[in-house]
């Protein structure tokens, strides 16, 4: 028996994948005959310590249909280790609209959510109220060139948002990870033309000794590095956060397969199923750095108006970054209208169905 969490990852596992695959993206059209395949189950591969997860956002897919919503938690909970929320925007609302002034009602609400399907529970201390930020913006612009511009924590307000992630940690004892910021939002450096290595790293430092000084249990996470490419220009801003960082816990990033924005075309599928292994060399890349578990915080693999291409596609990625030594990717939102959607829309009783997507995040 393969115990796919944190047992061997046999030669049947990695067959297994890539018949999966196969058959997911080929059998629909080709299929003809019934294929025989032998597989040596003698020899380990190697040691999985590989988890899928998801980060909730904006769509409250927890209050469609009851039978729908129901069905989804029921798949979330068998099929997902990890649940992740953002500390406010993504589905929550400012935590400190004014100094000392608190309002923990949609976080807690989303929180409780996570619990109730038995998730191991993770918080993005992202974004931060307008009042502690460069743009003043309580919920930014979240689409087109300025998205996000001048979205970071004033360098004044820096000791505020960390006093806000000490209360967070403190309140919610039983979340366990935590990942600091989200994309380096706000913190481009038109100047250098690249991300604000120093600003950023330390941002990241003031808010890791803060929480580890009220939870040194807590285990935290960053850069949480955007992933466009990737280019060469990336790899010294990280190096920069590993030189100069307080701690960490895990290392995390995320990136897009076929890039931003992401299309739907079925022409388009061929490409994207030669760049699968995306991930896993963005992970070998940070495995030659660092000895710390790696995530990727928002997970972006292939995808088509073809729900089984989108399946096939996903698997090929998710055994790259197994191989490469990734311990959790999350993806970003689980119901239809999001890209790596796992169930269906829970607006009717007939919602909340899991995708083919599912089937492959569940094996895995």
């Amino acid at each position: 028996m393969l115990n796919l969490g944190h047992g061997y990852l046999s030669g049947l596992f990695r067959e297994l994948a890539a018949i999966m695959v196969l058959l997911l993206f080929v059998a629909p059209v080709y299929a003809q005959e019934p294929v025989m395949v032998q597989v040596d189950r003698s020899t380990p591969e190697g040691v999985s310590h590989f988890s899928i997860g998801v980060t909730h956002t904006q769509p409250k897919w927890e209050d469609g249909n009851p039978q729908a919503v129901a069905r989804a938690k029921e798949l979330l909970s068998t099929g997902l280790k990890y649940q992740n929320q953002h500390l406010m925007d993504w589905g929550t609302e400012n935590p400190e609209p004014k100094p000392g002034v608190f309002n923990w009602e949609s976080l807690d609400q989303r929180v409780a959510l996570m619990r109730s399907m038995g998730a191991t529970l993770v918080i993005t201390l992202c974004t931060a109220p307008g009042w502690m930020k460069t743009s003043g913006d309580d919920f930014p612009r979240q689409t087109g060139p300025d998205s996000w511009v001048d979205d970071r924590v004033a360098d004044n307000h820096v000791k505020d948002f960390a006093e806000l992630s000490k209360k967070v940690v403190l309140r919610y004892p039983d979340v366990k990870y935590f990942q600091i910021w989200n994309e380096y939002k706000g913190y481009w450096d038109k100047a250098t033309d690249n991300w604000d290595s120093v600003r950023y790293t330390d941002f990241y430092n003031a808010v890791y000794d803060a929480v580890k000084s009220v939870r040194p249990d807590a285990q935290l996470g960053g850069p949480y590095y955007p992933f466009d490419g990737p280019k060469p220009k990336d790899w010294p801003v990280i190096d920069y956060w590993f030189q100069h960082k307080h701690g960490a816990d895990f290392v995390c990033f995320d990136g897009w397969v076929a890039g931003y924005p992401p299309t739907r075309a079925r022409d388009e599928e061929a490409k994207k199923m030669t760049l699968t292994d995306y991930f896993g060399k963005i992970a070998t890349q940070f495995c030659s750095r660092t000895n710390l578990p790696i995530w990727i915080s928002e997970f972006y693999g292939g995808w088509s108006s073809n729900p089984q291409f989108t399946a096939a596609n996903h698997a090929s990625c998710y055994l790259h970054a197994l191989q490469s030594g990734v311990s959790v990717v999350l993806l970003w939102d689980a119901e239809e209208q999001k890209w790596n959607y796992l169930f269906t829309s829970t607006k009717t009783a007939e919602g909340g169905q899991a995708s083919p997507h599912f089937q492959v995040v569940k094996i895995f």
